[in-house]
């Protein structure tokens, strides 16, 4: 299980992290480092707001709380931060479009450059250049539309002008051709920055959507936090714990998390779980420690953080095979527990099998653990993970994206898929599958996913698998086949549902994995 970090860091290591990953030209990273320094020094400038936020809410030895002006205040400067952001990802808006075709600025160049490289030093460069420079322009230029729709132009396709006129036809002809060549080649450098800028812009965006939606709930207004406060007062000195600080923050469908700063006193020592009850008892609500605080409430004062208990509680399962023997599995796979409301159920396929599909999928399932940790949502976070396969340069990557984010509170799960193969939820006796027609990611530019939410109710199974695993089916109705199959499956344990499911699909394949096989099952029940 991933211990659930501060919201700024994550912000940095998504930076770094899709620096790494870039491997482009000198110039290309030279723009990424000048624009991840932008955003890290932003980021700087917020964690020190928030360092004000939170080192500011007590005064007159801690008997004083935030006041509604600093909120304000905090709130405004945070905003303002986020609508730099905003206005840096604009900012690209307005930057060169990507390019299809050589257009008449490029071809006028490759002319250019020919009379400068090869004809300035032929002795009869007066003669063409000069006394019949009309003639041999136009001539030129038809020769270079003829190569810019054959790609290449040999002798034969020279005008009759131009091949009887000029002395260095072979030279000439592959002078145009390596001009060309070099254009084309500027060409697509020209469409990898317009990507790149396109990946920067939406990462800024969401960086600008994550700040905002904090200053948004830095906390509650000052009659209700002084009313919540003085009942958590209550009840925590009958255990003798004097608190110094609170900070409440309302997260859309994840309820409550409480920020206390707190010590025991006369050596009296009080666990966090214990602190949670009186807590949730004061506000009438179910708390509990959130995942990386602290387990035992001290004599020095330090900084403790509840969250309201999830609705749900989940068990999961994973089953797996590699295609060949001793090889590694090509697909990768992720729980992540960003917080105690969410589960994310995460699956990728790299594109064949072994070492290289592995270390495909291990990118993808890496980056999306840095973009979701950071509070990215689902879409822009596989939308920059695509330009980053798209933009490695070194060799061409595609993967699968399978994402399953299921809410704890709401008991409601988020599927988005990126040529990923079909997911099934099973309830009881009926089984629901969820398919993507879309190309895996890193294929082309503009990514294509499929995503939808369903509600899932106590006792369902949410259960992801890769391609190897529907691949072992030969029959025509593959996914029918599995939803028979998994509608009867007699067992409870998401363990034992993954494994029965690997075993089936290996029987009707002569127990010869087709490919890399992987079986991922989250079972959900009510707390």
């Amino acid at each position: 299980m991933k211990k659930r970090r501060s919201w700024l860091l994550p912000l940095a290591g998504v930076v770094v992290a899709l620096v790494t990953f870039f491997n482009a030209s000198p110039n290309v990273v030279a723009r990424y480092l000048i624009i991840a320094t932008i955003v890290i020094i932003l980021i700087g400038i917020a964690a020190v707001i928030v360092g004000l936020l939170q080192g500011s809410g007590s005064v007159d030895n801690g008997e004083n709380y935030v006041k509604d002006e600093f909120q304000n205040t905090a709130r405004k400067k945070l905003e303002g931060i986020a609508g730099s952001f905003h206005k840096l990802a604009s900012s690209f808006d307005y930057m060169a479009s990507p390019k299809t075709i050589l257009n008449t600025e490029d071809m006028q160049l490759v002319l250019e450059d020919i009379s400068t490289n090869l004809c300035k030093n032929c002795k009869k460069c007066g003669v063409c250049w000069e006394r019949n420079f009309n003639q041999s322009y136009q001539a030129t230029w038809n020769l270079l539309e003829i190569a810019k729709g054959k790609g290449n132009v040999t002798v034969d396709d020279m005008p009759d002008m131009l091949r009887l006129q000029c002395i260095q036809v072979p030279e000439f002809v592959e002078e145009a051709n390596r001009n060309l060549s070099m254009a084309r080649l500027k060409m697509v450098w020209h469409n990898r920055i317009v990507e790149s800028r396109e990946a920067v812009a939406g990462q800024l965006g969401e960086i600008a959507r994550i700040v905002k939606d904090f200053s948004g709930n830095l906390c509650d207004t000052g009659e209700v936090i002084e009313l919540k406060r003085r009942k958590i007062n209550q009840k925590l000195r009958v255990h003798r714990i004097k608190v110094q600080r609170v900070l409440m923050f309302e997260r859309e469908n994840r309820g409550m998390e409480l920020h206390l700063r707190a010590r025991c006193k006369s050596g009296r020592c009080l666990t966090t779980k214990e602190a949670a009850i009186l807590i949730g008892n004061a506000l009438e609500k179910r708390l509990v420690p959130r995942e990386d605080s602290r387990n035992v409430i001290g004599r020095e004062y330090d900084d403790y953080v509840f969250c309201e208990d999830a609705n749900f509680k989940v068990l999961t399962g994973v089953s797996r095979a590699s295609k060949n023997k001793g090889e590694l599995n090509g697909d990768n796979f992720s729980f992540l527990y960003p917080d105690s409301q969410d589960v994310v159920m995460m699956l990728s396929d790299g594109m064949g099998s072994g070492s290289e599909a592995f270390e495909e999928s291990e990118t993808v399932i890496e980056l999306l653990e840095q973009f979701l940790e950071a509070g990215f949502r689902e879409e822009p976070a596989i939308k920059l993970i695509n330009s980053v396969l798209v933009l490695r340069t070194e060799n061409s990557m595609s993967s699968t994206v399978d994402l399953c984010v299921v809410n704890l509170c709401a008991g409601t799960c988020e599927f988005v898929k990126v040529g990923a193969a079909t997911t099934f939820i099973k309830r009881d006796h009926f089984v629901e599958s969820i398919s993507s027609n879309s190309m895996p990611a890193g294929i082309l530019n503009q990514v294509d996913y499929d995503s939808k939410s369903k509600k899932l109710y106590d006792g369902d199974y949410v259960i992801m698998v890769s391609d190897g695993v529907i691949d072992c089916v030969e029959d025509e109705d593959k996914e029918g086949y599995f939803i028979d199959f998994i509608k009867n499956i007699p067992f409870k344990s998401p363990q034992e549902i993954a494994n029965a499911i690997l075993s089936a699909a290996l029987e009707k394949h002569g127990y010869v994995p087709a490919d890399d096989m992987t079986v991922l099952v989250t079972g959900i029940w009510k707390k």
